[in-house]
């Protein structure tokens, strides 16, 4: 999935070692990364300011101090709302937890997490016990001292029970897991056309095509996975565009209107404000 210019995936700095973690700083309000999944599980340790995270059909309001873990294969995007957003990212593939010789705890515990067949809820909130180990992992990952990788793989292992003992939200059989991949799938190539031509005018007969098939059932399908009607997904990421357009100061309304793709500029304020509970014209004489 395509990930905007102010988001990225690196590359796994070692490939011995399958932890990586970075930092992202974001001052303009607006998306910080488009609707996308992965293989691997993931956290956000939200340092300061506040967003929301969508994340498998959940609205979530984020803050200073919030953890966030995104399961392989959730549909997530993020939206910072405040001028000061800091968070890190931590990407895990649990196949560096495994040994050369399998025994009764991999097979029972970490085979099933590698498989993805365990997940756990998104939001972790006020819970000391889970920042400190997060916390702790993040400082040895920087500061690189003799055994860093060892004392991270011990750390993982006392969180990963830490999280199975108190946020496990569901655990998926094969099947349920196969038809999730699929869904993903099937519409990734859909998805991707909407975030490249969603300030032209789209159709969902195009879309239905894309995805081969009808259009009713496209409709009933893409709301399943995504937790929003095509035309809200669509108008979503226009106004997201026009926030962070008003934002830069460069354009007056109507330009960013137009360059969104809404031609009825009335309209394209009353769903900015209800979108942002704002006017764009406020917007606009802040930035």
């Amino acid at each position: 999935m395509r990930n905007p210019s102010n988001y990225y995936y690196k590359k796994m700095p070692n490939e011995n070692f399958f932890v990586d973690i970075f930092q992202n700083y974001h001052t303009e309000l607006g998306s910080t990364l488009y609707n996308h999944w992965h293989e691997h599980l993931q956290f956000f340790y939200y340092t300061s300011g506040t967003a929301t995270l969508n994340c498998n059909h959940k609205k979530i309001k984020v803050a200073t101090d919030d953890l966030i873990i995104v399961n392989s294969n959730e549909l997530h995007d993020c939206i910072n709302t405040c001028t000061n957003l800091s968070y890190y990212v931590i990407r895990v593939d649990l196949s560096f937890l495994f040994s050369n010789q399998t025994d009764c705890c991999q097979a029972k515990f970490l085979t099933p997490l590698a498989e993805n067949l365990i997940l756990f809820k998104n939001l972790i909130r006020n819970d000391t016990t889970a920042n400190n180990y997060i916390k702790e992992i993040i400082k040895e990952y920087f500061e690189k001292n003799l055994g860093y990788e060892l004392y991270i793989k011990g750390l993982f292992y006392e969180l990963i029970v830490y999280l199975m003992r108190n946020y496990i939200e569901k655990i998926l059989t094969k099947k349920q897991f196969d038809m999730r991949v699929n869904n993903l799938t099937r519409f990734s190539k859909t998805i991707k056309y909407i975030e490249d031509n969603y300030c032209s005018k789209i159709d969902l007969n195009t879309l239905a095509k894309i995805t081969n098939m009808s259009t009713y059932h496209f409709c009933r399908s893409f709301k399943a996975l995504t937790g929003n009607s095509p035309i809200n997904y669509i108008n979503r990421l226009k106004i997201n565009k026009a926030l962070s357009l008003l934002r830069k100061g460069e354009l007056n309304v109507t330009e960013v209107a137009l360059n969104c793709g809404f031609n009825d500029i009335n309209y394209f304020s009353r769903l900015f404000k209800k979108y942002n509970n704002i006017s764009p014209r406020e917007v606009k004489k802040g930035s």
